[in-house]
């Protein structure tokens, strides 16, 4: 009886416990934080250092966009689209690499074989390509989170 009575207090305890904590849940105060989907084409730029990190250099004003892919059109009248003096920080670039560089990526070849491996290969050094991601602007650094790479040039002017 008495550890029934016990049983009976904690769960009753529990339950409020949750009812409580999930009240708060999802109430945000302000507005709610923005991130841009954008667009631009510059030269891609692989930086040494242990991580090794992915640029685009060259870059035109990264510009909002509304799809995180590009079609034939918007890929062809790239083409002739000139480059700018921005920078930014490329993320997200294991996919746009080549199968080795895929391998190389973080803990990639842990979980992925060569056989398995899912890269487009769009993404290498020196070739100028276009590009669409969500962009993080923070810390005094522009950085863009990858949804799509093409590579219009195999090289970069």
């Amino acid at each position: 009886m008495k550890a029934t009575i016990t049983l009976t207090a904690c769960a009753l305890t529990l339950a409020v416990s949750v009812l409580h904590a999930q009240r708060g849940r999802g109430q945000v105060t302000g507005p709610a934080p923005k991130v841009n989907i954008v667009q631009s084409i510059g030269c891609a730029e692989r930086k040494a250092g242990n991580p090794a990190t992915w640029w685009l250099t060259r870059a035109a004003e990264a510009t909002a966009t509304e799809s995180n892919f590009f079609n034939a059109n918007e890929v062809e009248a790239s083409k002739t689209l000139s480059l700018g003096s921005n920078a930014y920080q490329l993320i997200g670039v294991a996919d746009f690499l080549d199968k080795d560089g895929l391998l190389q990526e973080g803990q990639r070849s842990q979980f992925t074989t060569r056989d398995t491996a899912n890269a487009s290969g769009q993404l290498r050094a020196g070739r100028k390509v276009i590009v669409k991601g969500l962009l993080i602007d923070a810390d005094g650094q522009r950085r863009i989170n990858l949804t799509q790479v093409v590579s219009v040039s195999d090289t970069c002017q």
